[in-house]
């Protein structure tokens, strides 16, 4: 179960807030939370995430929320991500039916804050002659991570705030917060060069298979198990590699940008915030939203000020190079 703790303030000094103050609240907590953390990236639970009761949202102790945690403190990532199919699909129902209890509302927010923060299957290590241990469930990590991300997208947050008993914002903060750090988790999991040197490796483990030394094309009859399994896990990191990489750009980024215009119409500052929270430097910010939201009515106010106005003159003056036709007849 849930483990509450009381927590104290520390004080700061004045005109000299201690920064460090709430990241040592997020640890306390979690220590009081009773997780187990490793220290390898991707591979444990996410500890700067915050839990549901730091905005008042009570502890789910019946529901699905108690089995993923209990899942999760068992190190038993295949069980967990194959319920969270199964809690991702009753959320996406009770949405979908738009009623829900306060119970069933406090267990939905904890199960996808759990998923939110959940560790990632360990990569494949395509130096080994074992079998990657995850090699039956793929990408319902990633996939489960994708979800969460929609369900957020869609979810009706007057109604939930309501259900919840808490103001409208601190929901959205959170769910903007989520979104945020599942990004940025699989953004720094993918490795954009990988490719460069994929080829030299599958070069190098079909030479070093045995019947083909001269490394010839590899046939059917390939018995040398130990060399399959190096030769699949080179294949399945590579995958789940490029997988990284589609299932942000082509799902996620298109579901969290409108979500936060959706949430923050006129306070680009706070868009802007969880964009860099998501692992986007300064310079990617506009280009993120161009090809997400784009420009128009609703997020004309993310271009103010001079960077934003250089910006749609370099997107105006692509276009024109790119439509050389079109640009002519808008100058006649």
């Amino acid at each position: 179960m849930f483990i509450h703790c009381a927590i104290r303030p520390l004080p700061t000094r004045k005109n000299n807030p201690d920064k460090t103050v709430n990241h040592v609240l997020h640890i306390i907590i979690f220590i009081c939370l009773g997780w187990s953390l490793s220290s390898a990236e991707g591979h444990s639970f996410d500890h700067e995430l915050m839990p549901p009761d730091s905005i008042h949202i009570r502890r789910s102790t019946e529901g699905h929320a108690p089995l993923l945690k209990s899942l999760l403190e068992q190190n038993d990532l295949k069980a967990f991500y194959q319920h969270a199919k199964t809690v991702l699909t009753a959320i996406n129902k009770l949405q979908h039916d738009g009623v829900m209890t306060r119970e069933e509302a406090c267990d939905m927010i904890w199960s996808l804050y759990l998923i939110s923060g959940a560790p990632m299957y360990e990569a494949p290590d395509y130096d080994s002659t074992q079998p990657w241990p995850y090699k039956d469930e793929r990408d319902n990590d990633i996939a489960a991570k994708s979800r969460v991300i929609s369900a957020l997208s869609i979810m009706d947050t007057k109604q939930m705030s309501r259900n919840l008993g808490i103001h409208e914002q601190r929901l959205k903060h959170l769910h903007a917060a989520y979104a945020a750090a599942i990004i940025k988790r699989l953004k720094s999991l993918h490795l954009p060069d990988f490719g460069k040197k994929e080829t030299a490796l599958k070069d190098e483990i079909i030479r070093s298979h045995p019947a083909n030394p001269d490394g010839n094309v590899i046939g059917s009859d390939i018995k040398d198990y130990e060399w399959t399994h190096r030769w699949n896990n080179l294949v399945t990191f590579s995958s789940r590699n490029s997988m990284y990489h589609s299932y942000v750009s082509k799902i996620m980024e298109k579901r969290f940008i409108p979500m936060l215009v959706k949430y923050f119409p006129d306070q680009a500052g706070k868009v802007v915030k969880y964009i860099r929270k998501a692992g986007y430097g300064d310079g990617e910010v506009l280009d993120l939203i161009d090809r997400t939201a784009g420009y128009n009515s609703n997020t004309a106010y993310l271009y103010q000020g001079k960077s934003g106005e250089e910006h749609r003159k370099k997107l105006q003056q692509k276009i024109r190079n790119s439509c050389p036709a079109a640009s002519r007849n808008a100058n006649k």
